[in-house]
């Protein structure tokens, strides 16, 4: 769980909902004509779609509030046909920033004979505060409300202003979404005064934004002059985008924003991210890195029996891992760390705080220490081209006198240091130094053989009326992260049943008869789990022959991914991975003769692996060796089919049995 960076700095002001009257009648004609449309579109047009977005538009508005706070204006507004599902389009919410207002909220349906049903101002409902999964506190305020008489082929439109008393820093225009756009309409209106030198106007003198999987025209420029206090006048510019495609995402694909279209602004002088970078560190996150007696003080005793760097930060590390992560946007806390002291004492704090707070104490033992600002990679990927506020996410760096770097995410419990959660490997973050200055690093990689389950099975079938089974699982890296989080707080009742879980696709009448883990809290070493279980007799009998399915743990589960028979985008796997098993058999004396084990089966398929070998060491014993790998993060979409007739091979072998006759 990770805080977000806001877009728009907040400043603390009272949250108001004013009067909606005076917002005028929607003039579908007059959208038709601006689309060149004798008629809206159906069903029929759009076979696959839920409805039909008919005009939406951005209106950005800054401006220059007493001699150097700017404010902006959002007003928004969104027209859409309804075609299914329409349940999924009554209810609306609109998030506002603590401080911010919302005014002009307006909201109608339009039915198929023109009838239309108005929300009035009490229908609109503001819920304050309050906290979610992911943020604890905010001060945010949510607008909610229900569109009234919904059908088929009905419109509906609603629309409203939102007033940021704040400075102006970024924004994002999302051009596409789940539904397709007839329409989508950014327009941004600044003072001339932004302009650099008197030249003429251009959005690169007042504004910087770039384009994401879609170009943009050059914006329709217009100016006007001043009047009153305002003598300088405004420039305003008009992007348009047309007949946008509804955006369909696929199972394990990149991150959305590698494919949807959007784009992005940021103010002007943000031309290099040490801009970027000097304007967050000195504004925001040096004034709190306060390294006061207390925090050193604190510092010396955790590191005080530590021979090396290495052992004190290890130590620090695994010190500040242990406060709670409650995430926390209260007005500037959205992207403003509190100070070390105050984690120190409340023992909680979210992903910014947290690294602060380490940064803090490692420093205060002398060693280099860096903040890192982070997009996960879950998240998208940041443009080294383009400085923006594009994070959501904070870590922390440190760099031994003899050069060698520690990446450390302080905000999950049970990562070893040399370790990072996945959402962090392999992807270029900016690393903010003491100077304010930056760079954009990229963040180690692991290998699939370092992300390692080995399950080890021993299964006695001498027993007349059940069978024994005794299983190993000892794992590592992100495995071992993952498992750790989940045993960490488990009951012996839990285990028992989760381990009994683990294996009730195939023996649904499984017993757990002992476990055993390592010490779930423990963060140096590799996680196991070893239990016994007792079942029913496995063997099948069919006339002469017997057959016998000795694998709980199948690899080709849940792949509903692959249905379909062709793929758009790439394909993307959590991490690089792998699994090993090996299973020993053992059989009744002179009981049963083997008459079939499967055949052998080795696949490589586009950073793919598997192979599975079997082995009758004598009638009483079957080995098997088993080992699935996914040996890279990304595959590309062209090799769909490949990987399809890969899954498939595998699958079928987890089908396959051995076969024996009685003697």
């Amino acid at each position: 769980m990770r805080i977000m960076f806001v877009l728009l700095t907040a400043a603390i002001l009272s949250f108001a909902l004013l009067s909606c009257s005076s917002v005028t009648n929607l003039d579908l004609n007059k959208i038709k004509s601006e689309l060149n449309l004798k008629e809206f579109p159906g069903q029929k047009d759009y076979p696959e779609a839920d409805a039909l977005v008919l005009k939406e538009e951005h209106n950005i508005n800054i401006a220059i509030e007493g001699n150097k706070d700017t404010l902006s204006t959002e007003k928004f507004y969104k027209v859409v046909k309804l075609f299914k599902n329409i349940d999924h389009f009554a209810d609306v919410e609109v998030s506002v920033e603590g401080g911010d207002e919302i005014y002009d909220l307006h909201a109608r349906t339009i039915q198929p004979d023109s009838t239309i049903t108005e929300l009035k101002e009490e229908d609109f409902h503001t819920i304050n505060g309050g906290g979610d999964n992911v943020m604890f506190y905010t001060d945010e305020k949510d607008v909610k409300f229900t569109l009234p008489a919904l059908e088929k082929d009905c419109i509906i439109e609603y629309g409203y202003t939102i007033k940021e008393k704040n400075p102006y820093m970024d924004d994002l225009w999302d051009i596409q979404d789940d539904n397709p756009k007839l329409q989508s309409i950014y327009k941004i209106t600044f003072p001339k005064v932004f302009l650099k030198n008197g030249n003429p106007p251009s959005p690169a003198d007042g504004l910087r934004y770039c384009a994401y999987n879609c170009s943009l025209d050059k914006p329709a420029a217009q100016s006007s002059n001043g009047s009153g206090k305002d003598t300088a006048g405004t420039i305003s510019y008009t992007w348009v985008q047309k007949n946008i495609p509804a955006f369909e995402p696929e199972s394990k694909m990149p991150p959305y924003s590698q494919y949807l279209r959007y784009a992005e602004f940021s103010p002007r002088n943000w031309n290099t991210w040490n801009d970027f970078s000097k304007w967050y560190y000195f504004k925001y996150y040096k004034p709190r890195l306060n390294i006061t007696d207390l925090v050193k003080q604190k510092a010396l005793e955790i590191t005080s029996g530590c021979k090396d760097e290495t052992e004190k930060i290890r130590s620090l590390y695994n010190f500040v891992q242990t406060f709670r992560y409650i995430a926390i946007k209260l007005g500037k806390a959205g992207i403003t760390p509190a100070e070390p002291e105050t984690v120190l004492e409340h023992k909680y704090g979210d992903c910014k705080d947290k690294a602060t707070l380490l940064v803090a104490l490692l420093k205060s033992v002398g060693i280099n220490a860096k903040p890192v600002l982070v997009l996960t990679a879950d998240d998208g990927r940041i443009n080294e081209n383009f400085p923006s506020m594009k994070f959501n996410h904070v870590i922390a760096k440190a760099i031994t006198k003899d050069g060698k770097d520690y990446w450390m995410d302080a905000t999950v419990d049970h990562c070893r240091l040399g370790c990072l959660p996945y959402e962090c490997e392999n992807i270029k973050v900016l690393v903010l130094n003491d100077d304010g200055t930056s760079q954009i690093e990229k963040t180690p990689k692991s290998n699939f053989d370092e992300n390692v389950e080995n399950i080890k099975m021993k299964i006695d079938l001498t027993n007349r009326d059940s069978t024994n089974f005794d299983i190993a699982m000892t794992v590592k890296g992100q495995e071992n992260l993952e498992y750790r989080s989940l045993f960490s707080e488990k009951t012996s009742e839990e285990i028992l049943k989760y381990c009994k879980m683990m294996v009730s696709d195939n023996y649904l009448n499984a017993k757990v008869t002992n476990y055993d883990i390592s010490d779930p809290d423990s963060v140096d070493s590799d996680f196991v789990l070893h239990f016994q279980l007792k079942v029913p007799n496995i063997i099948e009998n069919q006339g002469d022959y017997s057959f016998l399915n000795i694998d709980p743990f199948q690899f080709a589960e849940n792949l509903n991914w692959l249905g379909k028979e062709e793929r758009k985008y790439d394909i993307e796997f959590s991490y690089p991975h792998m699994i090993n098993k090996s299973i020993e058999v053992i059989l009744p004396e002179n009981k049963y003769k083997i008459t079939n084990l499967p055949a052998d089966l080795d696949l490589n398929e586009k950073g793919l692996g598997y192979f599975k070998k079997y082995q009758a060491k004598n009638d009483n014993m079957i080995t098997t060796v088993e080992q699935f790998s996914v040996r890279e993060k990304n595959i590309a979409a062209d090799s769909y089919k490949d990987v399809r007739n890969f899954f498939n091979g595998v699958r079928s072998k987890s089908n396959e049995k051995i076969v024996l006759t009685k003697k």
